[in-house]
């Protein structure tokens, strides 16, 4: 676990130089800090890391590629571009994630036992999908000129790109990719019941909560304290995704038999 020190370290000057940029509003620093969040998680993985994972990997792999792509943004057409393909690469990256943690799930015997579980996750997503859809068609830039969206690029007078159709649409499913990642990692909490599941259900509510500060960010007002604990959720669920890779993988791991 020394390893990880060096990495901790690391994190730790990221975090001290965006919560710096930020209340200095050096914006241009604070985007790279959190940028190099993920590719620095990434790239001590695949260095330190004797047992990698196809899947985690290219979870890793994915996300920080988006991160570095939204990086290096600019305006006009490459605007859409930069939006469209990081978001795309989101989405992608953590489908990964989740159909490695899903395979190693045995849902026939853990459907049964955590049926009324299941049945209260799925009532609550749909709620939460419900009124995230709900709160974008609400938007007053949604009605406005719709079809000046389709004819040109967006300026400052016109609405913005996460509100147009598409992306809608795309932020729609990124918020059903994340809340699917929640919930299997959760069942996977459930039925193994082990420090390993927990860093990984951990990681995706810390994750998840940043999306929830990010919406916040985007409509109602932009706060300078909610752009640090959206920075300090995202650090802190990479890195249990991070401790969740590295963690042994203990051969007598309870079976669903077991738990029986």
């Amino acid at each position: 676990m020394r390893k990880t020190h060096y990495l901790l370290i690391l994190l730790f000057l990221l975090s001290v130089l965006y919560v710096v940029a930020e209340y200095a509003s050096l914006f241009e620093y604070s985007e790279a800090a959190m940028a190099l969040v993920v590719p620095v998680i990434s790239v001590f993985y695949l260095i330190t890391c004797k047992r990698k994972t196809p899947y985690f990997t290219t979870f890793l792999v994915l996300y920080s590629l988006a991160y570095l792509f939204v990086l290096g943004g600019v305006s006009g057409i490459h605007k859409y571009l930069n939006y469209y393909v990081s978001n795309l690469l989101f989405i992608t990256a953590y489908v990964f994630l989740i159909y490695g943690v899903s395979k190693k799930i045995p849902f026939k015997g853990v459907v049964p036992r955590f049926n009324l579980t299941i049945i209260i996750l799925v009532l609550l997503n749909s709620y939460v999908l419900y009124n995230l859809w709900s709160n974008d068609f609400s938007s007053e830039y949604f009605f406005r000129e719709t079809s000046n969206i389709i004819e040109k690029f967006p300026t400052e007078d016109d609405p913005l790109l996460r509100e147009t159709m598409m992306s809608m649409l795309l932020e729609f499913v990124y918020n059903l990719v994340v809340l699917i990642l929640l919930n299997v990692s959760f069942i996977n909490y459930l039925y193994r019941e082990n420090k390993r599941a927990m860093l990984l259900f951990v990681g995706s509510l810390c994750v998840v909560f940043s999306e929830v500060i990010q919406y916040a960010i985007f409509y109602p007002s932009d706060v300078v304290i909610l752009n640090v604990i959206c920075f300090l959720l995202i650090l802190v669920g990479f890195l249990c995704f991070y401790l969740f890779a590295i963690y042994p993988v203990k051969k007598e791991a309870l079976t669903f038999k077991a738990i029986q």
